[in-house]
Formats: C-alpha cells, structure tokens, sequence
C-alpha cells in the first residue's frame, strides 16, 4: 500500500498532534506533542537509519520547512541529539500555539516525504504506522486468537 498523499499525511500528523496537545492546549503542550511525536518517529527510525542518518533527515526537513517558518533555521549545529531536540523545543517555545502547531505539523509532514522518497512509501508507512494516533488499530482478523 503507498504512502498516503501529502493531505492525507498531513491530516495524520495534524491528528496526532492535536491529541496529544489535549483538549485545550497551550504553547507548551504543543511544544510537548511536537517532541514526543518526533521522540517517536526517532526511536522507529534509527535503528533502521541509524541517529546520525535520522540527524542528517531532520537538519534538510528544517532547511525545507524554514522557507516558510524561518525561525525554526538554527543558526548553529547541534552537538548531538539531545542538543538538537532541546535548541528546537526553545525556538517552538518562542512561538505563539497557531505558529508552533503549524511549523511542528509542517516539518514532520516535511520529514515523512524526505524519509519516504528516500527509503519508499511501502517502508516508510511500515516504520511509522505506530507514531500516528489517528492510525486504525489492527483488527481481530488479522491476528487470530489461537
């Protein structure tokens, strides 16, 4: 099965961001949804791509999306990992809730794309069918009791 179209893994990383912003979120709760998402979507993907590959696809997802939010361009390279999602977490921080949920929402739409062009749409949805929350559960079918 490929990859859904651009609306329709926009509308799965939307979902999912909404719901675990909340109810009724704020600034921070949405800083918090977009670092757990991508907390996420990184632990699917490095062992497969390794952290450094996962590095590599994050830093070219920010230069794209940064064309349209260019405060979230860090102006300096990260020193690892954590460094990287901690400098991210301040500039979406900065940000008032529609900007933060609208760059978070754009960039792991961004990354999704660049992962799927590069390792194909069938792989891509198989490593992160689970990090989207609005993903139909498997039914009862598919894995029979017995």
């Amino acid at each position: 099965m490929p990859l859904p179209p651009h609306s329709t893994v926009s509308a799965s990383v939307h979902g999912t961001l909404t719901q675990r912003a909340g109810g009724s979120p704020d600034v921070s709760a949405m800083v918090e949804a977009v670092s757990r998402t991508w907390q996420f979507m990184a632990a699917q993907l490095e062992p497969v791509i390794g952290e450094r590959g996962v590095g590599v696809l994050l830093d070219r997802a920010l230069h794209l999306t940064g064309k349209n939010f260019p405060w979230l361009v860090d102006p300096g390279p990260p020193q690892d990992h954590a460094d990287r999602l901690t400098r991210l977490q301040a500039r979406f921080a900065s940000r008032d809730l529609q900007e933060s949920a609208a760059a978070g929402c754009a960039l792991l739409v961004t990354f999704t794309e660049l992962l799927a062009s590069l390792i194909g749409d069938s792989l891509t949805e198989r490593l992160l069918a689970s990090v989207w929350l609005d993903a139909p559960p498997p039914s009862d079918q598919d894995h029979p009791h017995g």
